[in-house]
């Protein structure tokens, strides 16, 4: 990002099993109401719904089963306010080659 000011952006898997997950759209709109959500194509981790920390970034963070409210603001509190990951988040971070993959298609998508 260029500037302190701009909107985070986080993306969103929005692959069928994610958009069938419970929780999908609570997610999109509280993420929507405080970032720039990034729709992206499946993430291909299927373990929905799947979250991209700071898409644009080779150090993005990736997290699956993001399905409730309570999450989706805890993510926001980590964008917004670079709040550590609590540990819940920290839990469903995605690492080695499932990330890996992710990562792939993110780089792909953008």
């Amino acid at each position: 990002m260029s500037s302190s000011s701009a909107t985070p952006e986080v993306g969103l898997c929005t692959g069928k099993d994610c958009r069938q997950a419970n929780g999908f759209r609570t997610v999109q709109r509280e993420l929507g109401r405080a970032c720039a959500v990034l729709d992206l194509p499946c993430l291909d981790v299927c373990e929905g719904v799947v979250v991209v920390i700071e898409p644009r970034s080779s150090e993005s963070v990736v997290l699956e089963r993001v399905g409730t409210r309570a999450l989706a603001l805890e993510v926001v509190d980590h964008v917004i306010d670079g709040d550590p990951l609590a540990s819940r988040l920290r839990k469903r971070r995605l690492s080695g080659a499932k990330r890996a993959k992710a990562r792939r298609r993110v780089e792909r998508a953008l």
